[in-house]
């Protein structure tokens, strides 16, 4: 057989409008090159959702020094994409209003060396960023908040790519973490971020605005583009590879598909989506952007959604008076013509028809009444007597042009034809009208159609679809043709077990609304009405009316194709109460998984290296994890749950934790805290206010710093290295960031879950950007390459002294490498300083050039050290005859982990931790040069360290 029965199955039935073919023209000015940043856009156009809506989109690359908010203001462009800076050049006489908001948090920061570790460290150091760039950005806010000014630093033109930054030739630059950290990342050096998020600087970033004029002419356009934009963008989540792919064959060649992937990655971080809407626009961010920029705009004149509805019509001067003036709007419907429409057992007109009048009804302020009619061949009679204005639903025929004239087509359905279940599919079911005897319903325009075209045809005319469907299944009718969702309204209801639908004609119902020809301002009025219907609010009405059982062939692809109108399986009625027990049992093993999503969250909380507390507003505790109970010597979670944050922290740091608390310190600082039994130890704590079940919480927590003491001391004794409190700043840069993305997730997870949201799916990739956090920070400590010091106390001491206990020290493994070390001048100087510290510092120069020495041929191997003071410092040099640094890494060899040796022989850590030794905690200066100079008559090259400590 050519042919499967296919088994009884229902299909729920939505559709979409045709895409006029007079497209609207709309231009986009984007603010930056093509790339993935700009993919829900390239993806709405390339994937014809735009044209869907009856939108020709343009998108403008940015050029130039094109001003992207007067390309809007001026006309030039109908939206534009901009930063939160777009409220700093807000212009009341030409305002914007803002549409969408896309980054709910700003891609931009600065990318820095890993001595840069907050704001401060800018300062004296070469940073690259566009010009007018910290003006009014993000970044211009932080230094703002930190008071460093522009001229604090050395400033360098923008290359776009980061390379300046990974050759050494600056120490900072500006950069979005979507784009240019692409090639710092790929280049392996190492690096930090300064974000302003994390010094409580917030706000977004690609925003979609238009002109307020734009938006009062075309509120409509504006709610099309929108809707188009966030399906693209949708899209373009779902397929990365396909809009990269796209980038690159169609708008541009500059980033690599590598490039674009990594920016997708980045751009679905930056949207927040799976917390929030794309697209959607966050007051409460909004407000602090306003004050951020003192414009003093208010919501309701910058928010699109605030300002326009989508029943703002334009109607004319005329059409308003015919409105204030017009009592009522009689309907006809047709009275048996579900889903469409119809009047119930109550006379109550219900159907997709009844929604959409009382929508035109809101949007005109005109009243509509229906008049009460028994078959479609009776209210066509009253319409031709002008009894009714309008037609609800009907389509245009040559017969009906006479008396009525017809709105666009607001619904568009196939036409199908329902026959016995015995009937084989018809591949083209005009073929059988002049051989079998077809039902059509009296007056449709399919059967006027079908009568002028088969003038031999076997057309039965009936009242109703019930008495035609009823023919087919007594057998008096081979079949019955009619729209495909009416006939499977009626399927699924009455005739499930004995019909079917066998084949799709090619033609469709165009269905608009019909009014009498002989009112043209009432026509106006309600071909506006249709217009100004938001799709997304046409396909909610569609999505509420129903199903059908279907029967098809090998090609019965054919019978479902169809533009803009898709068909998705739903429960057929026989299996109704068995399918709605099966999806109670779905609901309840997703309820079941959702509990068991937040237990593994739990684990996985429980599994980081820190404690976690959740404390209210009167310091009681409301929640922890397992390792805070643990920490603080309790048996469970629940011994900690209700205790007082003051059994938790020593008296000795009390005061500190209240301050940090009552101002909202959210920077990581150590404290003493006690065990239950009084045990005192010290952590690194952190903090968060945030809102739970509309209450004011803290959330908290702290790190274990007991091992971290204990290799310290070790440490000390060992190789007396850098400082304890610069490695627990290190540590509390690293870890803000992590940290507020576990407790961002946590907090989205409890709040879809509280407000009924949850998605299965969803709460997996949150869980599983959590765990990938926990293992981030377990590995943080470790890079550090345990960098302690014991605890010290400024004393007195000679430098000279000093740095010949230093050579004591080194004497012999000079000697065994031939090193001769020359004093030239010893300046006998006292300062009040750590000496410890001073010995290990120098000691790491000696021994950096001891290294640059240990494998010359030369005959004389030479270090010169020279003591030597002024009014204001004391100066230390030592110069070697090692043939000098490389230019290509001199600028680098403060870096941490930076070594020229292979890793078994270095860490890198010494020069480093030298550096911050001297200017960190000796309040002096360390610089290296190479410099050229004569001894004995021979010519040398060599590293040359100078220090210089201050006197007072």
């Amino acid at each position: 057989m050519n042919f499967i029965r296919l088994i009884i199955f229902s299909l729920l039935i939505t559709s979409e409008l045709f895409s006029s073919q007079n497209l609207e023209k709309v231009t986009l000015q984007l603010n930056w090159k093509y790339q993935f940043e700009f993919a829900g856009f390239i993806a709405a156009k390339e994937k014809g959702f735009y044209k869907d809506l009856g939108l020709d989109v343009q998108i403008n690359e940015f050029v130039g020094d094109i001003n992207v908010i007067d390309e809007v203001k001026n006309d030039r462009a109908t939206f534009g994409l901009y930063d939160t800076s777009y409220l700093n050049l807000y212009d009341e006489k030409k305002p914007i209003v803002l549409v969408a908001n896309y980054f709910k948090k700003s891609a931009l920061v600065f990318v820095t060396k890993q001595d840069i570790i907050v704001p401060e460290d800018l300062k004296g150091k070469k940073v690259m960023y566009l010009k007018n760039e910290l003006k009014d950005s993000l970044l211009g806010e932080l230094l703002k908040k930190h008071k460093i000014k522009q001229s604090d630093f050395i400033s360098v033109d923008h290359d776009f790519t980061g390379e300046k930054f990974i050759n050494g030739e600056v120490d900072a630059f500006s950069a979005f973490v979507s784009n240019e950290l692409y090639h710092v990342k790929k280049s392996q050096i190492p690096y930090r971020i300064i974000d302003p998020e994390n010094y409580g600087i917030i706000g977004g970033g690609l925003n979609l605005f238009t002109s307020y004029s734009n938006a009062k002419k075309n509120p409509l356009m504006v709610q099309k583009f929108l809707e188009a934009t966030n399906k693209g963008w949708n899209y373009a989540f779902d397929n990365k590879e396909e809009i990269s792919d796209i980038i690159i064959e169609k708008y541009s060649k500059i980033k690599s598909k590598d490039a674009l992937l990594f920016e997708a990655k980045e751009t679905e971080k930056l949207m927040m989506t799976a917390i929030y809407k794309v697209g959607e626009i966050i007051e409460n961010v909004v407000n602090q952007d306003i004050l951020r920029s003192h414009s003093n705009i208010p919501l309701d004149k910058l928010l699109f959604n605030k300002i326009f509805t989508y029943s703002n019509i334009d109607f004319s001067e005329k059409e308003k008076e015919y409105i204030k003036k017009k009592k009522e709007i009689k309907v006809c419907i047709d009275p048996n013509w579900m889903p469409y429409e119809m009047f119930n057992e109550e006379g109550k007109h219900i159907g997709m028809t009844a929604d959409f009048l009382k929508l035109i009804s809101e949007k005109t302020n005109l009243e509509i009444n229906v008049i009460p009619t028994k078959t479609w061949s009776d209210s066509l009679n009253l319409a031709k007597q002008r009894k009714c204005d309008i037609l609800s639903l009907a389509q245009e025929t040559p017969s009906r042009l006479k008396y009525l004239k017809f709105t666009s087509s607001y619904i568009n359905f196939p036409v199908v034809i329902a026959t016995s279940t015995e009937k084989f599919f018809l591949p083209n079911p005009e073929d059988i009208i002049e051989k079998e005897k077809v039902g059509i319903v009296k007056g449709y325009s399919m059967g006027e159609y079908l009568k002028n075209k088969y003038p031999n045809n076997k057309i039965v005319d009936v009242n109703n679809i019930k008495q035609g469907l009823e023919k087919v299944r007594s057998g008096e009718l081979y079949g019955f043709v009619d729209s495909l969702p009416t006939i499977a309204y009626v399927l699924q209801h009455e005739f499930i077990d004995t019909l079917k639908i066998t084949g799709k004609f090619d033609r469709k119902f165009d269905l608009g609304i019909a009014v009498r020809n002989d009112d043209e301002l009432l026509y106006e009025i309600i071909q506006k009405a249709i217009e100004s219907i938001p799709h997304s609010t046409m396909q909610e009405i569609f999505n509420r009316y129903i199903s059908v059982k279907v029967e098809s062939s090998d090609n019965f692809k054919y019978l479902f194709e169809i533009l803009g109108i898709f068909l998705i399986i739903i429960i057929i009625a026989y299996f109704r109460n068995r399918q709605l027990k099966k999806y109670n049992n779905i609901l309840s093993k997703t309820q079941k998984k959702l509990e068991t999503s937040l237990e593994s969250f739990e684990i996985l909380l429980d599994s980081v290296n820190e404690g976690v507390f959740v404390f209210d507003e009167n310091g009681k505790c409301l929640q922890s994890n397992k390792i805070a109970a643990e920490l603080f010597g309790f048996e469970n979670k629940d011994q900690v749950i209700g205790q007082h944050i003051k059994d938790f922290v020593s008296p000795k740091s009390y005061d500190l934790v209240a301050k940090n608390i009552k101002t909202d310190q959210e920077d990581a600082y150590e404290i003493i805290v006690q065990k239950k039994d009084g045990e005192e130890f010290h952590v690194l704590a952190k903090g968060k206010d945030a809102i739970l079940d509309s209450k004011r919480v803290r959330i908290s927590s702290v790190i274990d710093l007991t091992e971290l003491k204990q290799k310290d001391k070790l440490l000390s004794q060992q190789s007396k290295m850098a400082a304890m409190g610069e490695m627990i700043e290190n540590i509390a840069h690293q870890w803000r960031q992590p940290l507020s993305l576990v407790s961002s997730i946590a907090t989205g997870i409890i709040v879809k879950k509280e407000l009924g949201v949850t998605d299965f799916d969803d709460e997996k990739k949150d869980l599983e950007k959590i765990n990938n956090t926990a293992q981030h920070l377990s590995q943080t400590i470790e890079d550090f390459r345990n960098f302690f010091k014991t605890d010290k106390e400024k004393k007195e001491f000679s430098v000279l002294k000093s740095i010949e206990k230093n050579l004591m020290l080194i004497e012999g493994i000079l000697k065994s490498n031939n090193i001769q070390m020359i004093f030239e001048q010893k300046d006998d100087c006292k300062i009040k300083s750590y000496e410890n510290e001073f010995t290990q510092a120098l000691l790491n120069i000696f021994y950096n050039s001891k290294d640059a020495l240990k494998d010359k041929t030369q005959e004389e191997k030479l270090i010169f050290v020279n003591v030597k003071s002024d009014k204001e410092n004391i100066i230390v040099t030592v110069l070697d005859n090692g043939g000098g640094i490389k230019n290509s890494i001199i600028e680098k060899i403060f870096d941490p982990y930076f070594t020229t040796k292979h890793q078994a022989q270095g860490t890198g850590i010494g020069l480093y931790m030298t550096h911050q030794i001297i200017e960190k905690h000796m309040g002096g200066k360390i610089i290296v040069e190479n410099e050229k100079f004569e001894y004995n008559n021979i010519k040398y090259k060599g590293a040359k360290f100078s220090i210089y400590l201050p006197l007072k």
